[in-house]
C-alpha cells in the first residue's frame, strides 16, 4: 500500500510533458564590430569577385566577411555615391555594380577604380534617365541593365551611353509609370510590377509594355520572383502573394492570404537553387517547401540570440555558396536555408547545467541536471519526465544536483550526486535505493562526493569520489576502496577521481584524476601505474588534471585534460604521449568530454564549443554558437554515444544532441582576395585602381612600413577562416596567420617581392592558388643604379683629380728641387768657385811677400762667404713649412730691411694689414716673393742713395700688394743697369712665376716706386 502511494505521489510530482527537441533556426548577424551600424537595409548584391554589397539608408556598404568599407556621398569628393539612400543593386556583365538610390538616380560603380559614375535627371538631358527615385535595378541574361523609377521603365543604352526610356502608355491598360519590381523569366522576358498593382512584360519587337490581361492587385506590386519551370510569383505591399503561369498568353493567378503567410505585406521575394521560395514580409520570413507546398515561417525571438532581428524582412538573396542574406530594418542576417544539425532538448525552467547524460537501450534519454534533478526524455512521444529530490519522501532522489549516471546491464540507473552518495533506481520500482559512506564500515562507499561511474565486464559498478576509486559488487552488496598511500607507489596517485574506462585489449582499469594525473589498475593485482605530466619531458602527460577517456576504433586510448589538450597514449610501457593543444588547432585546452563518431572522428566538448579531431590527419574543426548550438561551455562528463549514432553533450545551458553524418561540410573553395593596404598603419588609396585589381604595387622609400591586408570570400561562419601567407623573396617559408586578416612588413631591401596568400574556408578547406601581388620597392635615390653609375664616374673623376694633384705636387716637388740644387749650383757654386780662385790668388800673393794684396783677396773672400751663408738661410727658410704663414713671411721682411736699410743710414717705414695674418704661401712662393723683396731692398741700399724708403703690404680683393718707394736718385729704365747687373730681369722672372704683375715707376732725380700685385688663391 505504501508503495502505490509513494508510486503516485512521485508521478504527482514529477514534471511530465510532450516536448521534443526542435531544430535550430540560426541567423548570423553582420554586428557593428564588423563595421555595420544597425539600421534599414534595404538590398544585397555580391559581384564576381565575391563582395558582397549592402544598400543601406545610410550608404553602400561592401563587406568581406571580416571587415566592411562604407561608400557615401561626399560633396568635396569627385567620384563619391549621388546618395546615401540605396534602394537597389545589380551587377552587370562587365563587373560594374548599379546603385539605384532614394532621390540620387544610377550610379555605376567600377571596381577597376573605385569610383562611382552618376546618372540623374537633368536639364538638358543629358542622361536619358527621366527620374531620380530608382526603385529597381535589372541586369538581364542578355546585359542589358533595367532601371525602374517613378516615371518608368529605362534600359541603358551602352552605345549611346544614355538611357533609353520606355513610358507605360495608357492606351494599352498599363497606367502607372512608377515601376516597383523586375525580374526575367527563362523565356528571356522582362517583367515589371508598377505602383498601381498591375503587371506587365516588355514586348521587345514593339517596344512597349504589355499588361497581363486579368491581373490588378490592391496594392501596389512590390516583389518579382521567377522559377525554373517559368511560375512567375508577385507580392504585392498589402494583399499577399500571388502565383502565376508566366506564358504569352498569361493565366489565372494563384493568391496566398496571409493564414498561410506570416503577413500580406509581401516586401521581398527570392527563388532559390534549390527550387525553394522565400518570402520576405512584415511580419517575418516565409519558405515554401516544393514538397509539400507548405510554408514555413521564421520570427524574431527575443529569447532566441540567433533569431532574425527583425521581422521587417525588406530583401533576400541568395549567394553564390547557397547562403540566404535577409536584410531587415535592423540590419541583415546570413541564413543556411535549413534548420541547424545541432539541438538542445528541451529541460524543465529555468535552465539548468548537465553534469551526466546516458541513452538507454529502449531510446529514453537520462539526464543529470546540477538543479532539476534528473531528466527522462522518452524515445516515441517526447514525455519528460522529472525526479527530484523530495524530503518527505526518502525513496526519492537524495540530491538534484546529479554528477554521473551509469545503466548497468540488469537496467539499474545508477545516479551519483554532488555531495549525498549514490543513488539506484530499479527497474520498474519507482524509487531510489540510496548509498551512503559510512565512516565505521570499510565495505560502504568511499565518500559521499560522487564524480563519475562505470560498469566493468564483469558487471561491478566502479564509482569515483573525492575520497578515492569505490568498487561495488552488485552480487555481495559491498563496497571496496582503493585510496592514495603515500608508503605505497603502487596505490592510487591521487583521491579526486574523475573518470574510468576499461581497456577492451588488456585487463585493465583507467582511472583519471584531478590532479595526480592518470593511473592504470591492474584488475587482477589490485595494484595501480601512475602517468604524471613533467614539464621536463615534452612526450609525458601534458596535465595532472584528467577529464575524460577515450579508447577509440583502433584501440588508442585518448585523454583528455584541463588546461592540458588532448594527449594520446603512444607507449604505455614507456609512457609517452603525444599532446593536441591550441596552438595545434584546438580551440580550448580544456576537454571535457570525449566521443567517436561512426566515421572515426573524435568530438571534443570543451569551454569553447565541440571541436571535431581527425586522428589521422590531426584537423580540427571547431562548432559553436553560430553552428546552432545553444552553449559553448560545456561539462565534464556529460558525454555519450547513443546506438543509432547520435553524440549527447551536456553544458552550461542543457543538453545538446545530433548526428554527425547530418552535418553538412563547407566544400566551397574560398576566393582570395586583396581588400586593403596601409602604409604607417594608414590607410593608403591607390590612385588608378583599387588594391584588389592591382597586379604590380611599387613601393617608395618612404613605404618602409607597409600592410596588405586580405579576406577568404567564404561568409560562412567567416571568423573561422584562417589564412597563410608568403613574401617570395623575404619569407622563407609560409607564415601561419591563424584568422589574422594582414601581413606587416618593414624596411625591406630594394628589389621584386611577391606576396602570396592563401586561406580556408570555416571548415578547413584551403583555397591552395589564393591571391598574388607582385611588389617592386624602389631603392632611395642613393641606391638607384644610374647614382651608382654617376658616383662612380664621379669617384673615377676625383681619383683622377687626385692623382694629377699628386703629379703636379711632385711635379713642384721636383720643380723646387731643381730650383734649389739650381741656386745651390750657381751661387753657391760659383761662390765657392771664386773663394777657391781666390784662396790661390791669397797664396801666391802671399809667396810673393805681397802682404797687402793678400788681405785685399781675404777680404773679397769673407765677403763672398757671407753671401754664400746668407743664401743657404733663405732657403732652408723657404723650404720650412712653418714659415708658410703670411705673417711669418712678413717678419722675416721686416728684418731684412731693417738689417739693409739701418746699415745704409736710410730710415725706412714698413707697413703691413694685419688680414694678412690668415694668408698662406706654398713654399715655391714663398721663396720667389721673399727673394724678389729682398732683390728690390738690396738695389734701393746700393744704388737710389735715398734718405727715406717707404714698404707696404696690403691685401685687396684677393690681391697681395707690396710697394716699395724711395726718395732717390731714380733711374733710366732704358739705360743699362748699373754695374751690369740683372737685378731687374730677376725680379720681373720672380713676379711672373708668382703670376704677379710688377711695375716700377722711376725718372732721374725723381725717386723709384716698386709695385707688385700677386693673386692669392
Amino acid at each position: 500500500m505504501w508503495y502505490r502511494s509513494f508510486l503516485c505521489l512521485l508521478l504527482l510530482l514529477s514534471y511530465s510533458s510532450v516536448l521534443r527537441a526542435q531544430p535550430t533556426a540560426v541567423f548570423q548577424p553582420l554586428t557593428p564590430a564588423e563595421g555595420l551600424a544597425p539600421g534599414s537595409v534595404f538590398a544585397v548584391a555580391q559581384d564576381r569577385r565575391g563582395f558582397v554589397w549592402l544598400g543601406t539608408q545610410d550608404g553602400l556598404v561592401r563587406y568581406d566577411g571580416g571587415n566592411t568599407r562604407i561608400f557615401r556621398h561626399d560633396p568635396q569628393r569627385p567620384g563619391s555615391l549621388s546618395s546615401n539612400y540605396i534602394l537597389a543593386l545589380t551587377e552587370d556583365q562587365a563587373g560594374n555594380l548599379w546603385i539605384g538610390t532614394g532621390g540620387g538616380g544610377v550610379c555605376r560603380y567600377s571596381p577597376l577604380n573605385g569610383r562611382f559614375q552618376i546618372f540623374q535627371k537633368t536639364a538638358p538631358d543629358t542622361t536619358g534617365l527621366t527620374d531620380g527615385f530608382v526603385r529597381a535595378v535589372l541586369a538581364d541574361r542578355q546585359g542589358r541593365v533595367w532601371v525602374g523609377t517613378e516615371e518608368g521603365l529605362h534600359r541603358w543604352n551602352t552605345r549611346l551611353r544614355r538611357f533609353q526610356h520606355y513610358r507605360v502608355g495608357s492606351g494599352r491598360g498599363v497606367r502607372g509609370n512608377s515601376i516597383r519590381a523586375l525580374t526575367q523569366t527563362t523565356d528571356g522576358r522582362l517583367w515589371v510590377g508598377t505602383g498601381n498593382g498591375q503587371l506587365a512584360w516588355l514586348d521587345t519587337s514593339r517596344q512597349e509594355l504589355m499588361p497581363v490581361p486579368g491581373f490588378r492587385a490592391g496594392s501596389p506590386v512590390s516583389a518579382l520572383a521567377a522559377a525554373p519551370n517559368g511560375t512567375l510569383w508577385v507580392g504585392t505591399e498589402a494583399h499577399g502573394l500571388y502565383r502565376l503561369d508566366a506564358t504569352a498568353s498569361g493565366g489565372a493567378a494563384v493568391a496566398y492570404q496571409a493564414r498561410e503567410l506570416a503577413s500580406n505585406s509581401i516586401r521581398a521575394l527570392c527563388f532559390t537553387a534549390e527550387n525553394q521560395l522565400w518570402i520576405g514580409t512584415a511580419a517575418g520570413l516565409s519558405a515554401l517547401d516544393p514538397a509539400t507546398g507548405r510554408f514555413a515561417t521564421y520570427r524574431h525571438e527575443t529569447s532566441q540570440p540567433w533569431s532574425l532581428p527583425s521581422d521587417a524582412v525588406q530583401s533576400i538573396f541568395q549567394d553564390k555558396t547557397g547562403l540566404l542574406w535577409i536584410a531587415t530594418d535592423k540590419g541583415v542576417v546570413r541564413f543556411e536555408g535549413r534548420p541547424s544539425a545541432f539541438r538542445m532538448l528541451p529541460l524543465p525552467a529555468p535552465p539548468s547545467g548537465v553534469w551526466a547524460v546516458l541513452e538507454a537501450p529502449d531510446g529514453a534519454v537520462w539526464a543529470g541536471t546540477e538543479t532539476q534533478g534528473l531528466v527522462r526524455f522518452g524515445p516515441a512521444v517526447g514525455q519528460q519526465q522529472q525526479f527530484r529530490n523530495q524530503p518527505l519522501l526518502p525513496g526519492s532522489l537524495s540530491q538534484d544536483y546529479v554528477r554521473a549516471l551509469c545503466l548497468d546491464r540488469t537496467g539499474r540507473l545508477w545516479v551519483g550526486t554532488q555531495n549525498q552518495g549514490l543513488d539506484c533506481l530499479e527497474p520498474g520500482a519507482g524509487r531510489f535505493r540510496h548509498f551512503r559512506h559510512q565512516a565505521r564500515n570499510p565495505a560502504s562507499l568511499g565518500d559521499d562526493f560522487v564524480r563519475a561511474l562505470y560498469e566493468d565486464s564483469r558487471g561491478r559498478i566502479w564509482v569515483g569520489t573525492e575520497g578515492g576509486l569505490s568498487q561495488y559488487t552488485p552480487a555481495t552488496g559491498r563496497f571496496r576502496t582503493f585510496r592514495h598511500d603515500p608508503g605505497n607507489a603502487a596505490s592510487l596517485s591521487n583521491n579526486f577521481v574523475r573518470v574510468m574506462l576499461q581497456d577492451r585489449r588488456r585487463d585493465v582499469l583507467w582511472v583519471g584524476t584531478g590532479g595526480g594525473g592518470l593511473n592504470c589498475l591492474d584488475l587482477r593485482t589490485g595494484r595501480f601505474r601512475s602517468y604524471r605530466a613533467d614539464a621536463r619531458d615534452a612526450r609525458s602527460l601534458s596535465s595532472n588534471f584528467v577529464r575524460s577517456l577515450l579508447q577509440d576504433q583502433a584501440g588508442t586510448l585518448w585523454i583528455g585534460t584541463e588546461g592540458g589538450g588532448l594527449c594520446r597514449l603512444d607507449e604505455a610501457a614507456t609512457g609517452r604521449f603525444t599532446t593536441y593543444r591550441e596552438p595545434q588547432g584546438l580551440p580550448n585546452d580544456v576537454v571535457y568530454g570525449l566521443l567517436q563518431d561512426t566515421q572515426g572522428y573524435l568530438w571534443l566538448s570543451t569551454n569553447k564549443g565541440l571541436a571535431r579531431f581527425q586522428p589521422r590527419t590531426h584537423a580540427v574543426i571547431t562548432f559553436n554558437q553560430h553552428d546552432g548550438l545553444g552553449q559553448d561551455e560545456y561539462n565534464a562528463g556529460a558525454a555519450f554515444q547513443g546506438r543509432s549514432g547520435q553524440l549527447y553533450f551536456g553544458g552550461v545551458n542543457g543538453l545538446v544532441v545530433f548526428r554527425p553524418a547530418g552535418i553538412r561540410s563547407n566544400t566551397q573553395v574560398p576566393p582570395v582576395v586583396l581588400t586593403g593596404l596601409r602604409r604607417l598603419n594608414q590607410p593608403l588609396e591607390l590612385p588608378d585602381t583599387t588594391i584588389t585589381e592591382r597586379r604590380t604595387l611599387r613601393l617608395t622609400p618612404q613605404d618602409y612600413v607597409f600592410t596588405l591586408e586580405f579576406a577568404a570570400l567564404n561568409y560562412r561562419q567567416p571568423e573561422k577562416n584562417r589564412y597563410a601567407y608568403l613574401l617570395e623573396g623575404f619569407d622563407p617559408d609560409w607564415i601561419p596567420a591563424g584568422t589574422r586578416r594582414e601581413a606587416t612588413y618593414s624596411n625591406l631591401d630594394p628589389g621584386t617581392y611577391t606576396f602570396r596568400v592563401r586561406a580556408t574556408n570555416n571548415d578547413g578547406v584551403w583555397n591552395p592558388v589564393g591571391a598574388a601581388l607582385r611588389i617592386i620597392v624602389n631603392p632611395p635615390w642613393y641606391r638607384t643604379w644610374w647614382f651608382r653609375v654617376g658616383l662612380s664616374w664621379v669617384l673615377f673623376a676625383v681619383l683622377f683629380l687626385l692623382y694629377r694633384l699628386r703629379v703636379r705636387q711632385l711635379l713642384a716637388l721636383e720643380q723646387v728641387r731643381h730650383g734649389i740644387a739650381r741656386d745651390l749650383h750657381d751661387d753657391m757654386g760659383s761662390t765657392l768657385s771664386s773663394i777657391s780662385i781666390l784662396s790661390q790668388v791669397a797664396c801666391h800673393h802671399q809667396r810673393q811677400n805681397r802682404p797687402e794684396q793678400a788681405a785685399a783677396v781675404l777680404e773679397q773672400i769673407g765677403e763672398s762667404s757671407r753671401r754664400m751663408l746668407d743664401a743657404m738661410d733663405d732657403i732652408v727658410w723657404a723650404i720650412n713649412p712653418a714659415h708658410d704663414g703670411l705673417d711669418d713671411v712678413t717678419a722675416r721682411m721686416r728684418r731684412l730691411a731693417s738689417e739693409v736699410l739701418e746699415s745704409a743710414g736710410i730710415e725706412f717705414t714698413f707697413r703691413a694689414d694685419a688680414a694678412l695674418q690668415s694668408l698662406r704661401f706654398d713654399m715655391r712662393a714663398r721663396r720667389e716673393f721673399f727673394l724678389l723683396f729682398k732683390e728690390a731692398i738690396n738695389n734701393l741700399a746700393k744704388y737710389a742713395q735715398c734718405r727715406h724708403a717707404a714698404i707696404t703690404l696690403e691685401y685687396r680683393q684677393g690681391q697681395l700688394l707690396l710697394t716699395v718707394q724711395d726718395d732717390g736718385i731714380g733711374f733710366d729704365q732704358q739705360a743699362p743697369a748699373q754695374g751690369g747687373g740683372n737685378g731687374l730681369t730677376n725680379m720681373r722672372a720672380r713676379a711672373a712665376a708668382l703670376h704677379g704683375e710688377l711695375t716700377i715707376k722711376t725718372a732721374p732725380g725723381q725717386g723709384t716706386t716698386l709695385h707688385l700685385s700677386v693673386p692669392m688663391p
